[in-house]
């Protein structure tokens, strides 16, 4: 957990100088940008050696094996073909169906961080999740982030969204992201309090699907983006999701995070965890559809795969559904 406190996505790989690249792509003064980005001295987490005699040992061992790929790839960041390729082994890309039709939920408004990080405060109070911190941030490829390993929910300071869109999100961040990880602490296994590995991969799913069940755009907006840049250029990946409807702003915003941790924008590649929002959210939307329970999801960090076994050999506790997300049931 202390390793991976400093493995922020949202901050690792920001650009240093995306204001700068994305003000000059805008003017047409750059065809492409050109990313720098901050040391990330990100050292390489050390773990006890151990037998695997148990099916709970190899949830330990698949666990650990991807936190030390994640570190290694953070020490790749500006190699874009070797950070990419390893991005497609820690997240790999899988089809998905179309995206929904219809019109998007709106996603500006006067709600600002200040608003936000109250309605988080309140949420916070009614999952009783103490000693976690709300901070407002800067430079930050997220709208908004939880970091389980410290405890810390982060809003960007530029945020705007509208009323609409608020409980949603409150639902999303702090109803899923914030309770996974207050309740998996609260377990006894300690694989339970760190999340197996699927269920890490299938975190911002069971995220989405408590958003919106129906499934937002944005998310297959963004497994749009990432299949589109692992052969395509920043410009040209930007540029497709422009015809395909999304306004300049939002698809610099989508190929920003498929692209951070690249330098050059003319690589072909990707940073591919954008890819597992619609996976996710379509294997949460299955596992719902074929009458699965949502409150064993919610009670820690774990894949719907892995329920029964947790249960059975990991004693592991299956708490009630809160208040806060009974509309989304």
């Amino acid at each position: 957990m202390d390793a991976e406190a400093h493995m922020e996505f949202s901050v690792c790989l920001h650009p240093s100088n995306e204001r700068e690249q994305r003000e000059k792509f805008f003017a047409g003064e750059i065809q492409e940008p050109l990313f720098t980005y901050k040391d990330q001295h990100v050292l390489a987490p050390e773990f006890p050696d151990f037998m695997v005699e148990h099916e709970t040992d190899a949830l330990y061992r698949d666990r650990i094996g991807h936190t030390k790929g994640v570190a290694l790839l953070l020490q790749l960041v500006g190699q874009d073909d070797e950070f990419s390729q390893l991005s497609q082994v820690l997240f790999p890309v899988t089809e998905v169906s179309d995206m929904p039709t219809g019109e998007s939920p709106l996603e500006e408004g006067n709600v600002d961080a200040n608003a936000v990080i109250a309605a988080f405060q309140v949420a916070m109070k009614e999952c009783a999740a103490e000693g976690w911190t709300l901070e407002i941030v800067e430079d930050c490829s997220s709208r908004m982030y939880v970091n389980q390993w410290s405890k810390k929910v982060a809003v960007r300071s530029d945020v705007l969204i509208s009323e609409e869109e608020l409980p949603a999100l409150v639902r999303h961040e702090i109803g899923v992201h914030v309770l996974r990880s207050e309740r998996g602490r609260a377990q006894k296994e300690p694989i339970l309090h760190v999340g197996t590995l699927r269920g890490r991969l299938v975190e911002e799913g069971v995220a989405c699907y408590i958003e919106n069940p129906q499934g937002h755009p944005r998310i297959f907006q963004r497994h749009l983006a990432v299949r589109t840049a692992l052969n395509h250029s920043f410009r040209e990946t930007w540029q497709l999701l422009c015809d395909e409807g999304c306004t300049k702003e939002d698809a610099w915003t989508h190929t920003l995070r498929v692209k951070r941790g690249l330098k050059d924008g003319t690589s072909h590649g990707a940073f591919t965890k954008d890819a597992v929002y619609a996976q996710g959210y379509e294997e949460i939307r299955t596992y719902i559809e074929e009458g699965g329970e949502f409150a064993p999801l919610l009670s820690a960090p774990i894949h719907p795969s892995e329920i029964e076994l947790l249960i059975s050999q990991a004693d592991m506790e299956v708490f009630p559904i809160p208040a806060l997300l009974e509309l989304s049931q």
